[in-house]
């Protein structure tokens, strides 16, 4: 959207309202330009035009350029700050109906008033007092009509007569987008901010304490407008790739996809991601000055799509840890584990008698005994084996003397 604010739309519950007047929307049609008539022409003074050729029309010599960059009043938005603390009033213009429905969101929470929304679609948002009638008369209409871009306060009856009512912890209208709203400017200068820290500085600001899901929720909202949607992320993967291999000769990649089927229909213009493999040049070049040897292991990737990061490590003379392949895929499993190991012997440890560190996962096993993996020497983690040790035997004094004979050297 224009002003990046989150859609908020499906949160407001719409009361009906038979009794409103219909508003007239006036739709007005593009006035036609009066066409120019060519004069005739006259002979020009070329010491007073300078290089202008002596077949320019005269109207073009008088041409008042100002006007094209001067602002009209009606082509900018009202400077209404969206915190909600200035009257509304007939005339405010707002760039999206989104930015309106915060402003009136954020006026009523100050005020710890609720409303109900009348009537909203994609021309009209209407709201009234939760009391409207004998106790309070405020409602306010925004309206948008094809003559203008902007959604504009149409009418508005206020402030509020009736007696706020802040007896609940919450805010029926304090909804994620608005807390979105207030938290953005931190959830960017830190994403890993923690949802607590969150909840302290919406309770500052508006006095409610709002739950722990609609704050994280709302971070969620916050996230996607800086980083894109989980959709647009995916989306995004192969010109990612692309960028890289660009800007960054020699990167290694890998990207397999899946056909995506509607139903039982193949559509040919789309694919689902399935796994993909990589490593830059830097990553190459150092392992050749590494110790002849790699570690691999996965983690679990969190989120709205579930996955498996598989990560290979080296390691320098010092004992530095230096990443050296990357890959995404749905699982661990023996298909993903070959996939990983033989485009990571293929492309970064391509050099003879390269052993191979893991823990004992069945699908690590089942991988390097099928054909073509590549991997001649594979060995097994002591810390993997030392956990299940202890796990099996509950020693802690056993698991130190297995570590220390593992890392003695005779």
């Amino acid at each position: 959207m224009a002003d990046g604010l989150a859609n908020s739309s499906e949160e407001d519950e719409i009361e009906n309202d038979s009794g409103e007047e219909a508003e007239v929307v006036p739709e007005t049609q593009p006035v036609q330009g009066e066409r120019v008539i060519p004069s005739v022409v006259e002979p020009i003074n070329v010491a007073r035009v300078g290089a202008l050729s002596s077949g320019t029309p005269n109207h073009y010599l008088h041409l008042s350029l100002g006007p094209m960059n001067s602002t009209n009043a009606e082509d900018i938005p009202s400077n209404y700050g969206l915190t909600g603390e200035m009257e509304l009033e007939v005339g405010l213009k707002f760039l999206t109906k989104d930015a309106a429905m915060l402003a009136v969101k954020n006026y009523n929470i100050r005020r710890s008033v609720e409303f109900k929304v009348v009537e909203s679609n994609h021309t009209r948002y209407v709201c009234r007092c939760k009391l409207f009638g004998d106790q309070c008369s405020w409602m306010v209409r925004v309206a948008k009509t094809r003559a203008s871009r902007f959604w504009e306060v149409r009418k508005y009856q206020g402030p509020h007569t009736c007696l706020a009512s802040a007896t609940s912890q919450d805010h029926a209208q304090l909804d994620s987008n608005v807390i979105c709203q207030h938290i953005f400017p931190m959830v960017q200068a830190d994403a890993t901010i923690c949802i607590k820290v969150l909840q302290g500085s919406v309770e500052s600001a508006y006095g409610y304490k709002v739950s722990y899901k609609k704050v994280w929720l709302a971070k969620q909202k916050a996230i996607a407008r800086i980083y894109g949607d989980w959709d647009d992320s995916y989306n995004q993967l192969q010109r990612y790739f692309n960028a890289l291999q660009t800007f960054v000769p020699g990167t290694i990649v890998d990207l397999q996809t899946r056909p995506y089927y509607v139903g039982n229909t193949l559509d040919r213009e789309s694919v689902i991601f399935h796994q993909v493999f990589w490593s830059f040049p830097s990553c190459v070049e150092a392992f050749k000055h590494c110790k002849p040897l790699v570690s691999v292991d996965g983690t679990h990737l969190y989120g709205k799509y579930t996955g498996t990061l598989l990560m290979g490590i080296a390691q320098d003379g010092n004992n530095n840890i230096l990443p050296i392949a990357f890959v995404l895929v749905e699982r661990e499993n023996t298909y993903a584990w070959y996939f990983f190991l033989t485009n990571l012997r293929r492309h970064v440890a391509t050099q003879p008698d390269v052993l191979l560190i893991s823990d004992r996962h069945a699908a690590i096993k089942a991988a390097l005994e099928r054909e073509g993996c590549g991997w001649e020497h594979n060995v097994y983690c002591v810390r993997h084996i030392a956990s299940n040790f202890a796990t099996n035997f509950k020693s802690k004094e056993a698991k130190r003397h297995l570590v220390s004979a593992a890392y003695s050297k005779t």
